[in-house]
């Protein structure tokens, strides 16, 4: 009893997948992953040489040209939707829905229709395979599968999934259309203030909305569906889905289909295959019969209305179209999707049919040699999908009934209720389905030769060819890719044949090059133009610095300074660190400042020395980068709207974005690979004295009495490659402890007066207590954030089982190392850091204007001494840095189980994958090349491999023990792998430690590929 017939069905059994996937706009893939398994093994090398052949790079970027414009154009899309929709500038909004209930119950339309899409791929597709398979792994999917599959229920889910397709639809062109009785001054409303042309094109014609359905409610769903059928079923919501399908076909509003296919049963005299059914009852038979008279009813009122409605000019069809014209575009759309619902299924029945007989059509076998050819199958699907998605919001559009209040054109003079039923556009769902989707299905398999041959057939592939070909919806690739990964979908093959976990399609790899090119080249406009905002501050006084009276020109210049400056410091440790098992007359002639820096920063503790006091050189550069940079209250350049101004100036991320991107990840990629050259400089040499002096100074002392204490909680002793401490060097160690806690508290003191009293930089109308709160929360923030990289590899090594009875910890552990997470947690950490440090830095800068009396009533220029800053620095170095890493390291597990920390790391997680950063790949390139520099192995020579595993044993060995001991024993120890993995952001330094600069070398290697 199938309304697309048993050939159909048939061919899509037999053919497994391929069919329906196909039909969901994937086909290229899957018909690729069907090839013989072999040939694709002997051809890997070919194919690995094709990768980055020219014919390849030509066909990626090409391909990155349609997903660019097509992103841009769903974006804008759906930015018009959404203004039409809170402007209440749609049919739904006119009658009284309130703009959030429609975007609510639009969001669920979209996400019920991908899941109808996707859904009845993949139950069509795994038909043929043995659900004890995957009925432990996929419990949903297993009781979704032996629900539909159960006799004919398959063919019963088709028929009410298609009417519910049309009928979600339907209500989408109700909830975002034009309003039906103001279409002229809806196309004049001209959201966004649009020109008059483009009001018309994507508004009144509704293209914004039918292309924001199509790319996010089908394509994009299907794409995943091809290929990831158990995961993407393995919800409640395709349960609920499958029942609801099914009781639609129950119901017997659509039972008429079946009298059509009855009908030509009987004309081709091949009986209906029922699938494992016994014949119908008498009772049975009665109940069928019912509901196909009752069906033809329905559809007899729903042509009558809908007629009469068009000839009344009662629908909500444009202005000025004449009723006979409405009808004739009515049926004429009618036939049009049912060629194309037909010609699918025609196509598929005559894919196995003998040469010899094609040829005795000819027309058909110039259709099939068209759409067969090459990927045309795939391309002819995507296409057809969009074309009838467009006609049907059309079809939607002619037949949503639109009646006056007055009641006196009411179809029929029917009562109000029943005209209010009418103006639903339910009739219109139901012709939709019936006569212009399943009985041409029912025609296209029954006599697919027949149909093939029209010879309107080859205009209308070719037009579907055409539409894939401009790409207007490609931007449905990079959502599926985006989809997958987010919920973490994987190929049947990975659950079927034992495959590697993360399975990556060629298409996969070129979306990801795609997206790459995109966001470098979106971040470098972000980036110009955050530069561009930060030196019209500069230049026009509008920054702190012009309240110290700096000129803009020495502004502009220790600005600059400050950020090279910042780029060597945050470089230079990974350098210094990563240098420390080689042997340093290997490069002492070659690279004689490196071997200077080397040298006096690897003798003794030097190595936690430079750490401690670099952490807060660090900190205490971003601080008066801060107070150089920083715009002053109601700042305005470049003539930008308000709201540029308040989030590049007000909320500093023009700052922070440069600070970011210039001062650290630039430095921090090329340093992970080019240490040696990196640091052959006097700047290195003089911040590694300046660090080492800082530290001398005792000024961030008390760090090590946290040391002490965890070291005693643990039973730990702290080591040392040092001589154990004489009475003298005791006594001055503690004497600087004690100076130390006595900055700290005398910091702590001074900047909470002047929170309390008002008397910082902090934003007006931000009362008192808000800021205190606000500046621990940030503190402790940062805090999470210092240690939990130093607990995630403390923890990285224990066993299993040991892991597995601290869930939480256990969890955040999974997720953080699962894939290439570990690059991305650590390079959206280094920007959570930063931004809070710049957000810290303007909470704890002191600001006293001329009518404020000093804090605590000190002189001028002690109060100008705290004005600078440097209480703040060495608040956040210590509390908010250097305490929270020893805590981590003596208790990594208790530390990872704070519910917290998994909320972090996602936001890592998502603040790296926005891209938004990632022109520091592009500018480190550049950089690579002005300073040429040279990756490390070029001058240690044929002993490279053994040097680079004792790097790595000794970082290994570094942090092992941290994780033996638990305590912070020699804090360059504790912060090793912040260096050389945070610092240096190369990717997966802990896993794959044999190979700690591939990925970098490989990341820039990118770049020089596509140098023309």
């Amino acid at each position: 009893m199938d309304p697309t017939t048993t050939d159909n069905d048939g061919v899509e059994n037999n053919a497994s997948i391929n069919i329906y996937v196909n039909n969901n706009g994937g086909g290229d893939e899957r018909t690729e992953n069907n090839c013989s398994r072999s040939g694709q093994q002997q051809a890997t090398g070919r194919n690995n040489n094709m990768l980055y052949g020219h014919g390849h790079a030509v066909s990626v970027s090409m391909s990155t040209i349609q997903y660019s414009y097509s992103l841009a154009l769903l974006l804008f899309c759906t930015i018009i939707v959404m203004s039409a929709i809170f402007t209440n500038q749609t049919k739904a909004g006119e009658d009284g829905i309130p703009p959030i209930v429609i975007f609510l119950v639009l969001c669920g339309l979209i996400s019920w229709l991908a899941m109808m899409e996707g859904g009845q791929g993949c139950l069509v597709g795994l038909q043929p395979l043995d659900k004890t398979v995957y009925a432990d792994s996929h419990p949903i999917t297993h009781q979704c599968t032996t629900l539909a599959h159960k006799g004919d229920n398959t063919v019963r889910f088709i028929v009410g999934r298609q009417f519910l397709v049309v009928l979600v639809v339907f209500i989408t062109n109700y909830l975002c259309g034009p309003s039906s009785t103001t279409t002229t001054a809806y196309t004049s409303a001209s959201v966004l203030h649009l020109p008059a042309i483009a009001n018309e094109v994507f508004l009144n014609s509704g293209l914004a909305m039918i292309l924001f359905t199509i790319v996010l409610g089908q394509l994009t769903a299907q794409v995943n569906a091809a290929f990831c059928m158990l995961d993407f079923i393995n919800t409640r919501f395709m349960l609920l889905t499958t029942y609801i399908s099914l009781a639609v076909e129950m119901s017997g509003l659509l039972h008429s289909v079946y009298l059509v296919q009855m009908v030509f049963s009987k004309i081709t005299r091949t009986p209906i295959e029922f699938n494992g059914e016994d014949p119908l009852s008498s009772s049975r038979r009665i109940a069928f019969w019912l509901r196909v008279f009752m069906s033809l009813g329905i559809l007899a009122i729903s042509l009558a209305v809908t007629l009469k409605a068009l000839f009344n000019a009662n629908t909500a069809l444009i202005d000025g179209v004449p009723p006979f014209v409405s009808v004739i575009l009515f049926f004429a759309l009618m036939c049009f999707i049912g060629m194309m619902e037909g010609m699918q299924i025609a196509l598929f029945a005559v894919v196995r049919m003998p040469d010899h007989k094609l040829r005795n059509h000819p027309e058909v076998q110039k259709n099939c040699e068209l759409v067969f050819e090459g990927s045309n199958l795939q391309a002819f699907l995507i296409g057809r999908q969009i074309c009838v998605t467009g006609c049907m919001f059309f079809i939607a559009r002619i037949t949503t009934l639109a009646i006056n209040a007055d009641g006196n054109d009411h179809i029929f003079g029917v009562p109000t209720m029943v005209q209010a039923f009418f103006d639903t556009g339910l009739l219109g769902a139901i012709i939709t389905t019936i006569v212009g989707s399943l009985a041409w299905r029912v025609i296209g398999s029954s006599f697919p030769l027949a149909f093939l041959s029209n010879p309107l057939i080859n205009i209308i592939i070719r037009l579907c060819l055409l539409l894939e070909k401009s790409g207007i919806c490609s931007s449905s690739w990079v959502f599926a890719r985006w989809h997958k990964v987010i919920a973490g979908y994987n190929a049947d093959e990975v659950y079927l044949a034992g495959h590697e976990r993360i399975v990556t399609s060629r298409r996969d790899q070129d979306i990801d090059t795609a997206i790459s090119f995109l966001g470098n080249l979106m971040s470098l406009a972000l980036l110009g133009l955050s530069i561009a905002v930060v030196m019209c501050a500069i230049f026009t006084s509008q920054t702190k610095s012009s309240v110290y009276s700096l000129p803009s020109f020495v502004a502009c210049i220790v600005f600059w300074c400050l950020i090279i400056w910042l780029a060597m410091i945050e470089g230079g440790q990974g350098c210094l660190v990563g240098l420390q098992p080689l042997d340093k007359e290997k490069y002492a002639s070659s690279h004689p400042m490196t071997f200077r820096c080397t040298s006096l920063a690897h003798k003794g503790d030097n190595m936690e020395r430079f750490i401690v006091g670099r952490q807060f050189l660090a900190v205490l550069v971003v601080f008066v980068i801060s107070m150089c940079a920083s715009p002053v209250e109601g700042a305005n350049v470049l003539g930008l709207p308000s709201l540029a101004n308040n989030i590049f100036l007000g909320l500093g991320v023009a700052l922070t974005l440069t600070t970011i991107v210039l001062g650290q990840l630039t430095a921090q990629l090329n340093a992970a690979q080019c240490m040696l050259d990196f640091i052959n400089n006097r700047l290195m040499l003089f911040t590694t004295y300046i660090s080492l002096a800082i530290e001398k100074s005792g000024l961030l002392h008390s760090a090590y009495l946290v040391q002490v204490l965890f070291a005693k909680l643990t039973g730990i002793p702290v080591e040392t490659k040092e001589p154990p401490r004489d009475a003298f060097q005791s006594f001055l160690f503690w004497s600087r402890i004690l100076f130390s806690l006595a900055v700290l508290a005398f910091s702590f003191t001074i900047t909470l007066k002047a929170l309390f009293d008002g008397k910082t930089a902090m934003w007006e109308g931000v009362p008192p207590f808000i800021s205190v709160i606000i500046f621990f929360g940030l503190m402790c923030f940062v805090g999470l954030m210092e240690g939990m990289q130093i607990a995630l590899f403390a923890v990285a090594k224990m066993p299993e089982e040991h892991l597995a009875c601290h869930a939480v910890a256990h969890q955040n552990c999974k997720l953080t190392f699962e894939g290439s997470n570990l690059q991305a947690f650590l390079i959206g950490r280094q920007i959570c850091v930063t931004c809070c440090m710049f957000v810290i830095a303007r909470i704890t800068s002191i600001t006293i204007n001329d009518a404020d009396s000093n804090i605590f009533g000190v002189p001028d220029a002690i109060q100008e001494f705290f004005n600078t800053g440097l209480l703040g620095a060495v608040i956040t170095t210590i509390v908010g840095s250097l305490a929270w890493r020893i805590i981590a390291s003596s208790f990594p597990l208790g530390f990872l189980s704070n519910p917290l920390v998994n909320i972090i790391i996602r936001l890592c997680l998502l603040l790296e994958k926005s891209g938004i950063c990632s022109s520091s790949w592009a500018l480190a390139f550049i950089q690579k090349l002005l300073f040429k520099y040279r990756v490390d192995e070029e001058y240690i020579g044929s002993d490279n491999a053994v040097d680079v595993e004792n790097v790595h044993a000794t970082i290994h060995e570094s942090i092992e023990v941290v994780v033996r001991d638990g305590s912070l024993n020699n804090v360059d120890r504790a912060l090793t792998e912040s260096s050389v993995i945070d610092e240096s952001l190369s990717e997966d330094t802990w896993s794959m430690m044999s190979n700690m600069h591939t990925p970098v070398q490989r990341r820039m290697k990118s770049y020089e590929h596509h140098l023309p």
